[in-house]
């Protein structure tokens, strides 16, 4: 299709620190990466499903094959990284004399680890006040150590330098930004997702298309996001179904965390959000898996946002692999809206919100509409959302 114009912010700035590696097999890299960060007594963060899948052995024998020690194994962490399990962590990390940090997990895992790291660096042992404050930008410094190996295609943890925490006592979800807390390398290693459910590479694949939809969506949408986001779409769809229905194919699930990755870098720096800040309120008040909450809140967010913004949403039908020519933009844009639903139903992802009995009534819905309005991620979608139009949409994924 010939590329039409696309308007952005005169002024954006964009920035990565993580450094990114992929191959299969890479965790036999680790002993050496970590090295040359200085690390050498390693505490590895994980959960027990990949302890129990036999996952968390395959890095811990790549370990003990380089001079890296082992300090300790941590397992305890669960869906969304929760305020008593974070300062846990970072508890045993200090008990056990470790001075750099592996991830290995979802996203859950992930910013567990950064949230432990920066009680770490800071020397404290309580994150609750650092998950209030947010922004943790002013007089923050480097971390220990720190690697991540993602197991799912879908958060981008790894390179994000922001966390989303689950405060238990409020049932909210609370954002934290912190410049260091993304880790050092990340290690795409394909081989570590192999043992991944069907449903959750579904959900998480979903949770990457997400990514990339609002990335290049985003009121902060810039060029260079662009090149991220509208490229991770084209991998989701040429590699997720593959990814889905034959899991041991290698080149289908390296291909799904490379977009991941890429798709992270693109909304790091452009923000996501309606299908977010919804998500996340689900998230907190609900229990929703975050990529699940995304998958079904995806298309209902797109054809609310659609006006705003139709030359973009004719990119990501494009993209999509959805034949545009000839056809308006707003034309275009519901035929990405088709593809997306088409996609979600060819992966086996069927369920709404009844599903979780999220329930109809106003009344009723009001938290979750107020604690999505007060999301930071709401500021960068492309249209503005009133109370009833949270609510209509959340109608409509029900």
């Amino acid at each position: 299709m010939k590329f039409p114009g696309l308007d952005f912010e005169q002024f954006f700035g964009w920035v990565i620190r993580t450094k990114v590696m992929y191959s299969a097999g890479l965790r036999s890299e680790i002993g050496y990466e970590m090295s040359q960060l200085g690390g050498t007594k390693v505490a590895l963060f994980t959960d027990k499903g990949l302890v129990n899948a036999g996952v968390a052995d395959m890095v811990i024998e790549a370990i003990k094959k380089t001079d890296l020690k082992i300090a300790g194994v941590f397992d305890s962490i669960i869906q969304d990284a929760q305020l008593d399990i974070i300062n846990e962590g970072a508890k045993f990390y200090r008990k056990c004399g470790a001075d750099c940090v592996i991830a290995l997990g979802g996203g859950s895992v992930m910013d567990s680890v950064k949230a432990i790291n920066i009680l770490n660096g800071a020397g404290e042992e309580d994150f609750t006040s650092f998950a209030d404050q947010g922004a943790l930008i002013d007089g923050a410094k480097p971390l220990p150590p720190h690697i991540a190996f993602p197991t799912t295609a879908g958060t981008a943890c790894e390179v994000t330098n922001a966390i989303m925490v689950l405060d238990t006592k409020e049932h909210v979800k609370k954002g934290v930004i912190h410049p260091y807390c993304n880790s050092d390398i990340a290690m795409l290693d394909p081989e570590l997702t192999l043992k991944l459910p069907a449903k959750i590479t579904a959900f998480t694949g979903i949770d990457v298309l997400t990514h990339a939809i609002e990335g290049v969506t985003s009121k902060l949408a810039s060029p260079v996001g662009d090149a991220l986001g509208f490229h991770a779409i084209r991998m989701v769809d040429k590699y997720l179904k593959t990814a889905v229905s034959k899991p041991d194919d290698i080149e289908a699930r390296g291909n799904m965390l490379i977009a991941s990755t890429i798709a992270g870098m693109c909304f790091i720096n452009s923000m996501t959000g309606a299908v977010h800040a919804m998500a996340h309120s689900l998230g907190g008040l609900y229990g929703i898996p975050h990529g699940l909450a995304n998958t079904i809140l995806l298309p209902e967010v797109m054809e609310f946002n659609l006006q705003e913004k139709p030359e973009r949403f004719m990119m990501v039908a494009d993209a999509l692999g959805v034949p545009v020519e000839g056809l308006k933009p707003a034309e275009a844009g519901k035929k990405a809206i088709e593809a997306v639903r088409k996609l979600r139903k060819d992966i086996g992802l069927t369920q709404t919100l009844s599903d979780f009995k999220v329930p109809k009534d106003r009344q009723s819905l009001q938290p979750l509409i107020e604690q999505a309005l007060a999301d930071g991620q709401m500021g960068s979608n492309p249209r503005d959302m009133s109370e009833d139009d949270v609510y209509e949409v959340y109608l409509k994924a029900m």
